[in-house]
């Protein structure tokens, strides 16, 4: 009883941390004024036929929208606290799952941990996707229904259920099923990581021939998923929204060659690793680095692995010394917010750009390796780790790629942040884990600080 008053007094307090935060959050002039003044002259089917017709097919984050801004400021201001303390508890219960552990006792390290995840963000992607309060609709509210309707998945992939073998609570499916509609009818890159990792439970579940009830209930609830995703990408709006996109954000998007492209593709996620998700990939590393370190015995290539990832480390904290040697991809967009007339071009790096380039690709291969490594071969973490890099890397398809893209970051982020959580809990030695741990959270406080300051 005492451990859940402490966790309870913990979530609470974020609870009221971020609604005050938000209490000082209003409607901005762009998107939040037009969807205020649609959803106050329109019905709520109404609404929704007309955004499906004729601009996009996530109704789920439609209709959160509508009641959102139908109900008022404060009611979004309540829910999106919860929402914002809901997500990094989700994720945390499912890198327990993944970790395989099994226990209802606070955990204050990891706790603080996974709360810092926000602070090693990006300020903007954390603005764009958790404050902005359109966008904290389709992209924290989602993605928050996505973590929890994965949740009895994990129970039944990881076998850890409350109960024990047997008793696996097969009532959260009463909640999953519904969140899971809500996520993959809300943003694309959700719905794409929940579909895949619920096709995989299936298969999982009829090799190792689980209970029947389980069986059943998963299986509906990825059919339901993939039912929601197919409707949205068929709303007769999509095309009629990418058409004008194109004109509005990149008028150049259709006449790119291939290569042309491609190139503007990995440019772009690149530099989102080696600028704005580094520090989340400095926490992979370092929890890689100590893992090592507790090892008996090491090899020559567990040397070699720690090297390699104490030079990454270093070169994603340098950007705080002043020193971009390392980050600058030749990415230079000046303001996402207007539309792209000129996109960037190969003739336009220099040789500093090419080198950030490689050095970054280098440092995501490395990182699947280390993962791989220091894991000891969990799958789970590999799928992870490739669908944090995938959610960034479909936004080849989109010309919003620039426009959109702090709000892309988020997915990749708190899929780091899970690979970061499991690879703590199988860390030997708690005075390591709580190490680890004050060295995350006091890092996540220092970036906050300093991203504000050169903000202001």
């Amino acid at each position: 009883m005492r451990e859940t008053s402490k966790k309870v007094l913990f979530w609470a307090l974020m609870f009221f941390g971020a609604f005050l935060l938000l209490t000082q959050v209003g409607y901005s002039d762009g998107d939040d004024a037009f969807f205020y003044q649609y959803t106050h002259e329109m019905g709520f089917f109404e609404y929704l036929s007309w955004r499906y017709q004729t601009w996009v097919g996530r109704m789920s984050g439609e209709a959160m929208v509508y009641i959102a801004f139908s109900l008022g400021i404060w009611f979004w201001r309540i829910v999106n606290a919860m929402m914002l303390v809901l997500l990094p508890c989700g994720v945390l219960k499912l890198a327990e799952k993944a970790a395989g552990i099994r226990t209802k006792n606070f955990l204050p390290g990891e706790s603080v941990a996974v709360v810092s995840g926000y602070l090693l963000m990006a300020i903007m992607t954390v603005g764009y996707a958790a404050i902005w309060i359109n966008g904290s609709i389709f992209y924290t509210w989602s993605f928050t229904c996505g973590i929890w309707a994965l949740v009895p998945v994990a129970d039944i992939v990881f076998d850890t259920g409350d109960g024990g073998s047997g008793d696996h609570n097969t009532w959260h499916f009463f909640y999953s099923i519904p969140c899971a509609v809500l996520a993959s009818m809300s943003i694309e890159q959700m719905a794409a990581v929940l579909v895949t990792f619920e096709v995989l439970a299936v298969l999982v579940v009829i090799l190792r021939k689980h209970e029947k009830q389980r069986t059943i209930l998963l299986i509906i609830q990825t059919a339901v998923t993939v039912v929601a995703f197919v409707i949205l990408f068929l709303a007769p709006g999509n095309d009629i929204r990418v058409a004008s996109e194109v004109q509005n954000w990149m008028p150049q998007y259709e006449e790119l060659s291939f290569w042309e492209h491609l190139f503007v593709t990995v440019q772009w996620l690149v530099s989102s690793f080696a600028n704005e998700n580094r520090l989340l990939l400095f926490g992979i590393w370092l929890a890689g680095i100590l893992h090592i370190i507790c090892k008996n015995e090491r090899k020559a290539s567990d040397v070699a692995c720690m090297t390699a990832a104490g030079l990454f480390s270093a070169a994603a904290l340098l950007p705080f010394a002043g020193i971009k040697v390392f980050s600058d991809c030749g990415l230079h967009i000046a303001d996402i917010t207007v539309r792209l007339e000129q996109v960037p071009r190969i003739e336009e790096m220099q040789a500093a750009n090419w080198f950030a380039m490689c050095w970054w690709i280098a440092a995501l291969l490395f990182t699947c390796i280390l993962i791989w490594k220091v894991s000891k071969h969990n799958v789970v973490l590999m799928l992870v780790w490739l669908g944090g890099i995938a959610s960034e890397a479909i936004m080849h398809f989109s010309p919003t790629i620039y426009a959109s893209g702090a709000r892309v970051y988020y997915l990749t982020d708190w899929m780091c942040m899970f690979i970061i959580l499991v690879l703590a809990f199988k860390m030997p030695g708690k005075k390591w884990r709580d190490l680890y741990y004050s060295i995350v959270a006091g890092l996540g406080v220092w970036n906050l600080l300093y991203q504000v300051i050169n903000y202001i």
